[in-house]
């Protein structure tokens, strides 16, 4: 995510609300990644890989974002058995023995970029954050705030309660195509009140937190104090965007 301002550190946070039209609130959904399937409910589209190659060879070919500038699940899709978490490095890579043989450069260069950017927040993030804070699940790593919230995030177990909105978990899980990230809300109440965001939400310093949050809320329609609980959304760093761009927000 080159366009991530590296080792961006938030020393105070003014809540910005973000006014305009609203997008779509998804349900929160942890997107299970393998090398032969990839559940993108996130991006509202499930896709299962059988692990015929003949099917990604005749997959068209198409461009890594949309229209309204979140990356497209088509994208992930046709290239998401291609890349690995390599167990040695802890770094994804291409394999190139499944990447679809009508694969353009153009595709391969956004691919290229998309990987190198996610590879220098992984290595980021799992140099500073304590060893039982990271768990990876398949081709993605989970940071949380604590051991016990990676490994719920991670198996998918993590409580829900029966009201529409709970206070959440921090985390973020790392895949090659950006993070799926979730926010508690007390974090949000606690930015709110000009703590420092980068501290409330240590664990990945390429990710410009205090903006991340004003997004969301403004997304939300909320003002991060009055946060009924945590959210959670999709986030990838993309060209032409001034960070990232944010899509898929919704409750925890």
């Amino acid at each position: 995510m080159s366009h991530l301002k590296n080792n961006l550190v938030f020393s105070s946070l003014t809540i910005l609300l973000v006014t305009g039209g609203s997008l779509g609130l998804a349900q929160s959904a942890h997107n299970k990644v393998s090398s032969q399937k990839l559940e993108a409910k996130n991006v509202n589209q499930v896709s299962n890989y059988s692990g015929d190659i003949d099917w990604l060879t005749v997959s068209q070919p198409t461009t890594p974002t949309m229209n309204n500038g979140q990356i497209n699940s088509a994208f992930i899709n046709r290239f998401n058995n291609a890349v690995i978490l390599d167990s040695k490095t802890g770094q994804f890579v291409i394999d190139k023995n499944f990447l679809p043989t009508n694969t353009t450069q153009m595709e391969l260069a956004s691919l290229n970029k998309l990987i190198s950017d996610a590879n220098a927040g992984l290595k980021g993030v799992v140099a500073q954050a304590p060893k039982g804070d990271v768990v990876q699940v398949g081709n993605s790593v989970v940071v949380a705030d604590n051991p016990t919230t990676a490994k719920e995030i991670a198996q998918g177990t993590q409580a829900k309660t029966v009201s529409t909105h709970h206070n959440g978990s921090n985390y973020i899980h790392h895949y090659w195509w950006g993070y799926h990230i979730g926010i508690s809300g007390t974090t949000l109440h606690k930015a709110s009140l000009g703590l420092n965001a980068a501290a409330l939400f240590p664990y990945d310093k390429w990710i410009p937190v205090g903006w991340v949050i004003s997004v969301v809320c403004g997304i939300l329609g909320i003002a991060s104090g009055a946060s009924p609980g945590g959210v959670v959304f999709n986030y990838s760093g993309l060209p032409g965007t001034p960070y990232g761009t944010i899509w898929s927000v919704g409750w925890q």
